[in-house]
């Protein structure tokens, strides 16, 4: 049951990863044809939506980690609720932002909506570096024996990753504040939050799931 309950978690976290992946690189190809000034505001609003599906996937996917962690550790570690409304959020913040995309896309004052999606995407991406974490401390105080050099060069890995990601989500955040503010280039502004968006959800989508994977004790 266990070992089929793993296979099940491996698969979800697999699909899960790949559409952050999609959705990074699009995103990623979308912003830099926006720079290049190819319907911009277009490109800004479908790429905002990418965005949001994205990280709401990633908090999903964050929900069902946390179940599994949590039913591997019920027997040694208390697994603390704290952190259940950061994991809410995630899911939260990746909803809105979509659905300010797609008001974006049918042409409602798309010049203050994606830059404050962007703003949403940002903090959800910070949230879920935080929840990432957690998740992460979870599992290695559960874990039973000594750590290796494996495993300890994977954390390691995790700790630089999360911290990409969020510095991703807090410069996502400065440059859709100063988009949402009218300054001069603020759609420049906005297309450089979603390109750097994207890229670290492109990064997060393949590398980390991978390192969290490689943690999972053998079955």
């Amino acid at each position: 049951m266990s070992t089929m309950v793993r296979r099940s978690t491996y698969r979800e976290r697999a699909a899960f990863g790949l559409i952050d992946d999609i959705g990074g690189v699009a995103t990623v190809i979308l912003a830099i044809l926006g720079l290049a000034g190819l319907y911009a505001p277009i490109l800004a609003a479908i790429a905002t939506v990418l965005l949001g599906v994205a990280l709401l996937a990633q908090g999903r996917s964050l929900l069902a980690q946390y179940g599994q962690a949590s039913v591997e550790a019920a027997a040694r570690t208390p697994v603390s609720a704290s952190a259940a409304p950061v994991r809410f959020a995630v899911i939260l913040l990746g909803a809105a932002g979509a659905a300010l995309g797609v008001l974006a896309l049918l042409d409602v004052n798309s010049a203050v909506l994606t830059p404050i999606a962007s703003i949403m995407i940002g903090a959800g991406l910070v949230f879920s570096s935080v929840s990432a974490w957690h998740l992460n401390a979870i599992r290695r105080a559960s874990a039973t024996g000594e750590a290796s050099a494996r495993d300890a060069l994977a954390n390691q890995m995790i700790f630089d990753s999360l911290g990409v990601q969020s510095f991703a989500g807090l410069a996502a955040i400065l440059l859709g504040v100063l988009a949402a503010s009218g300054a001069t280039y603020d759609l420049t502004f906005n297309l450089v939050a979603l390109l750097i968006l994207g890229s670290a959800l492109a990064l997060k989508g393949g590398g980390l799931n991978t390192i969290l994977l490689s943690l999972m004790r053998p079955a």
